[in-house]
């Protein structure tokens, strides 16, 4: 079996080991070198003490939080982790690091304030997609309306006469006879209304924001009036195109 030297770096404070060589036959071990194994362990790294290898925890590449003020740091050392860095990503802005019980804590008055600005947040997300929803068709919409107007006339006259100037816009390029051409104007117009009536119902769910009695709650609640948006806002980029 082939005597292996496990170098380790005493440049590093640590003297943490760094790598293996064959060593020379019959040869002492160097100064900065053991000749026993280091040890794989999950979450450790050999490290050179007093002519022994002992396990320091090792959490190079994961991601630790400032207890100052929560920002992330990246562990690049061996060792424990340092004093003012946690594991535990903060919450929210609000929250302040409690050395005595090593968690991150909420005041009332921070708890109050947080939940202010997630309904402020939550109404404004809410409010904003719709109105992106709605823009899909109001540069269109005295279009709309006309077209819409002029179908329901021509309907209601029997499909007779001259076909309507926005009806016969539609008809003619789309390939359509006028009956049909009619009948989907009128289709499309009543289907149009019904999701206008569903966004402004949606929209006005945000008043329920400020029933509830924390930010969480808040959060919840508004991403899920958000995504019941989500499905209209689809159907009126088609109509906006």
């Amino acid at each position: 079996m082939t005597v292996q030297n496990h170098y380790f770096d005493t440049t590093h404070p640590l003297r943490p080991y760094a790598y293996s060589a064959p060593a020379n036959p019959g040869s002492l071990p160097p100064d900065n070198a053991l000749r026993s194994d280091p040890e794989k362990r999950a979450g450790f790294w050999p490290c050179e003490t007093a002519g022994k290898w002992q396990y320091l925890p090792d959490h190079r590449g994961k991601t630790a939080y400032q207890t100052s003020d929560g920002a992330e740091v990246k562990i690049e050392d061996i060792g424990e982790l340092p004093s003012g860095l946690t594991f535990t990503p903060r919450k929210n802005h609000l929250q302040t690091w409690d050395e005595k019980q090593k968690s991150w804590t909420l005041t009332k008055a921070a708890a109050s304030q947080l939940l202010a600005e997630s309904i402020d947040n939550g109404t404004k997300a809410i409010n904003d997609l719709v109105d992106e929803a709605y823009r899909h068709v109001t540069r269109f919409w005295p279009e709309y309306q006309l077209r819409e107007q002029q179908a329901t006339e021509y309907k209601a006259g029997g499909y007779k006469g001259e076909l309507p100037t926005q009806v016969a816009a539609f008809a003619e390029p789309a390939g359509k006879g006028g009956k049909e051409a009619t009948d989907i104007i009128l289709a499309q117009a009543a289907k149009l209304r019904v999701t206008l009536e569903q966004l402004g119902i949606l929209r006005m769910k945000k008043l329920e924001l400020k029933n509830l009695k924390t930010a969480a709650e808040v959060d919840k609640r508004a991403a899920e009036i958000v995504a019941a948006i989500q499905p209209h806002l689809q159907e009126l980029e088609k109509v906006g195109k």
